[in-house]
C-alpha cells in the first residue's frame, strides 16, 4: 500500500487544496468544485490538522499560502500536471497525433525543414516525429514510416517513393577550399566521410568507388561514424566529401547547402518505399500525410 495514504486525510483532500491554494480563494475553490465554501474550509482544517502544520494564513483579506503550504503546492501542482499529461496520451481524451517513424537524416534533412509547412497547411493534423536508427514495423504506436527495400517490394498500405540513388555530396565552402574533382579517381584523394550502420544496411564508399568504376582501396577511412547524419553533418560543417541518397539529400541540395562535386552516381536495385500502418481511406488524418510526403518527393520520381 502506498504511503501516501496514510499521509493524506483522503485523495479528495488533494483535490481542495490544489483548488484553493490555486485560485488562492476557499470560494473560488468552492465554486470550482462545486461544493460549500464551508465545506472547502473544513476539508483544509482536516488537511492541517493531518500535517500538522498551517498551509494557510487567514485574515480579513482572505487566505495566503504559507512557507509548508508553497511547497505542499508546488509539488501537487507537477504531480497533477504530469498525471494529467499522462492520462491524456493513454486515454482519447489527448491531442492525436500521426506519428512519423524515420531514420535521424531523413527526419533532420527532409521532414524538419518541411514540417512547418505542411502544419500550415493542415493545422488540424499533428505529427510526431520519432528517429530511430532500424526499420520500424507500422502498428499501433507508428502510423507512417519510410524503408529501403528491393524494388520490387509489395504490400498494402505501402507506395513507391523513388529509387535509391546514390550520389558524393559536399558542401560549397569545401569545393571553395579544394580543387574540385573531375572525376572518381580524383575524387578518392580527397577527404571521405565514413559511416557505418548498425541496423540499416547502406553502401559503402568502397562499394560505391568500385560500382563508378574506381579504384575502392584508396578509400581507407581514417574516421568512421557510427550514424549516418553524423556523416551528413560532416559534410555540411565542410569536412569533406560523403555519400548522399535520393530522398535524404534532396531538400539539402535544393537549398545548396550541399552540392555534389562530380555528377556520377550509382542507381541501385533497391527503392524508399513510404509505409502506413492501415488503409489511410480509414484515417483522414493518416491520408493527408500520406498524400503530402508522395506530393513532396515528386520530384524525385521519373
Amino acid at each position: 500500500m502506498s504511503k501516501l495514504r496514510s499521509l493524506v486525510p483522503s485523495t479528495h483532500s488533494l483535490f481542495v487544496f490544489e483548488a484553493a491554494a490555486r485560485t488562492q480563494s476557499f470560494k473560488s475553490a468552492a465554486s470550482e468544485l462545486s461544493v460549500t465554501q464551508p465545506s472547502v474550509s473544513h476539508s483544509i482544517k482536516m488537511f492541517e490538522k493531518h500535517c500538522g502544520t498551517a498551509l494557510f494564513a487567514r485574515d480579513n483579506r482572505g487566505v495566503q499560502l504559507t512557507e509548508a503550504g508553497r511547497q505542499l503546492y508546488d509539488e501537487v501542482r507537477t504531480s497533477f500536471r504530469r498525471l494529467e499529461q499522462r492520462l491524456e496520451t493513454i486515454s482519447d481524451r489527448g491531442t492525436k497525433y500521426v506519428t512519423f517513424a524515420a531514420s535521424t537524416s531523413l527526419a533532420a534533412h527532409w521532414l524538419a525543414p518541411q514540417l512547418y509547412h505542411f502544419q500550415d497547411e493542415h493545422p488540424d493534423v499533428k505529427i510526431k516525429v520519432v528517429g530511430t536508427d532500424r526499420d520500424i514495423e507500422p502498428d499501433h504506436e507508428v502510423d507512417v514510416t519510410v524503408w529501403v527495400r528491393p524494388r520490387d517490394f509489395d504490400r498494402a498500405n505501402s507506395w513507391f517513393v523513388c529509387d535509391e540513388i546514390i550520389f558524393p555530396v559536399c558542401s560549397p565552402a569545401y569545393l571553395l577550399a579544394h580543387p574540385a574533382p573531375k572525376s572518381v579517381d580524383e575524387l578518392v584523394r580527397h577527404q571521405l566521410i565514413h559511416s557505418s550502420d548498425a541496423f540499416r544496411k547502406r553502401m559503402s564508399w568502397p562499394e560505391w568507388v568500385e560500382l563508378a568504376g574506381g579504384d575502392a582501396s584508396e578509400t581507407k577511412p581514417n574516421i568512421v561514424f557510427n550514424d549516418y547524419q553524423l556523416a551528413l553533418q560532416a559534410a555540411l560543417a565542410g569536412e569533406g566529401i560523403s555519400l548522399g541518397w535520393s530522398l535524404t539529400a534532396q531538400h539539402l541540395l535544393n537549398n545548396r547547402l550541399l552540392v555534389r562535386p562530380i555528377a556520377t552516381e550509382i542507381k541501385t536495385d533497391r527503392a524508399f518505399f513510404l509505409l502506413s500502418n492501415e488503409d489511410p481511406g480509414k484515417n483522414k488524418r493518416c491520408k493527408v500525410l500520406v498524400d503530402w510526403f508522395l506530393a513532396q518527393s515528386k520530384e524525385l520520381r521519373p
